[in-house]
């Protein structure tokens, strides 16, 4: 008996099948036994998968302890790991804006063990500020899911002239010389998102760098810079005490914790959009199943009542999305991003 299969790989996988047919003459075990072999080739994916995760996964923070990012992450990590089986161990490896953990995880097995939870300024920023980067953001990195934004507010220390965002946009044009605005750093997400509002303004702003967000912060609450970019949560003790004032926000909806601060856009600015936000990415080349399996977990966590409490209560907005959704926003991240960088002509070498 001569068993024939129709064939739809390529041609050299079609005369190998044929050979295995031909051999089916001998007998039909031989035939069964080529067809267990070829079916048995098709599914180690589909077991890893099944079975992972086996053992405790790494989950890379490419900053400091403490910071939001940190925060996030850990109390997506905790939640997450219930629903995969195994722990969720966080680790910090900060340095350079954030790229040595980014590279770090870039570098790593793609297993579905090392994963990384992303930020925008290693993954979207540091690409167009960098002369050299150890890794390709795109080509190094695969999606697992959009987590969180957090949306920055403008700040102005207690004795500027402006209260409201239209009396900061008149003054801030030109009514008032001199201006200063402290960053959270050179090429620093906060740095660039005030050179682009400076520049839709037409003002002249003087740019004073800090080593971080907490002396940029410190800095205008004691009056020394006029002006900062600050994560909300951060600055909120601050607002509520009359330390600083709050202009506007840098998102496209005003934020829960500020429901009387409009947002800049509301000023004439309809495209001001720039959000500090978190993702969870793996290496190039970790298998799909592992990645949807992360995705869909990671999406169910975001997406409960305790987990959204608890990241909410930080001053970040849960925003789970599937992995074609976060590579889809990767891309529009780095073309925005890469424009406000080059329009601040900032570059680190």
């Amino acid at each position: 008996m001569i068993i024939h299969l129709p064939c739809r790989a390529s041609v050299s996988a079609c005369k190998g099948l044929s050979a295995l047919g031909a051999l089916a003459t001998v007998g039909g075990r031989t035939a069964l036994a080529a067809l267990v072999s070829i079916t048995a080739l098709s599914t180690p994916l589909a077991h890893a998968a099944d079975a992972y995760p086996s053992r405790p996964i790494r989950l890379i923070v490419p900053f400091e302890p403490g910071g939001s990012t940190d925060l996030t992450a850990r109390i997506t990590a905790q939640h997450m790991s219930e629903r995969l089986g195994q722990s969720i161990v966080v680790e910090n490896k900060a340095g350079a804006g954030g790229n040595i953990g980014t590279d770090a995880v870039a570098k790593s097995k793609p297993d579905g063990y090392t994963l990384l939870w992303a930020n925008v300024a290693p993954v979207a920023i540091n690409p167009h500020l960098y002369a050299r980067m150890p890794y390709d953001a795109v080509k190094d990195l695969a999606p697992v899911g959009l987590a969180t934004v957090f949306p920055n507010v403008l700040v102005v220390k207690a004795a500027f002239p402006a209260d409201t965002l239209a009396q900061f946009v008149s003054k801030a044009k030109g009514e008032l010389k001199g201006l200063t605005y402290g960053s959270a750093g050179n090429g620093s997400s906060t740095h660039l998102a005030a050179e682009w509002l400076k520049t839709e303004l037409g003002a002249n702003w003087l740019h004073v760098p800090y080593k971080g967000g907490g002396p940029a912060l410190l800095a205008v609450a004691a009056g020394q810079v006029d002006m900062y970019f600050s994560s909300v949560p951060a600055a909120l003790p601050y607002i509520k005490n009359g330390t600083l004032k709050a202009i506007g926000v840098t998102s496209l909806k005003r934020a829960p914790s500020l429901p009387d601060v409009p947002t800049i856009a509301s000023a004439g600015l309809p495209n001001f959009e720039a959000l500090n936000w978190n993702g969870m990415m793996a290496p190039a080349g970790t298998p799909a199943p592992v990645l949807d399996k992360l995705s869909t977990a990671m999406r169910e966590t975001l997406e409960s009542d305790a987990v959204r409490t608890k990241l909410t209560a930080q001053g970040a907005e849960p925003s789970p999305t599937t992995r074609e959704a976060f590579a889809a926003y990767l891309t529009s991240e780095s073309t925005k991003w890469g424009r406000i960088a080059k329009l601040a002509n900032a570059r680190i070498e």
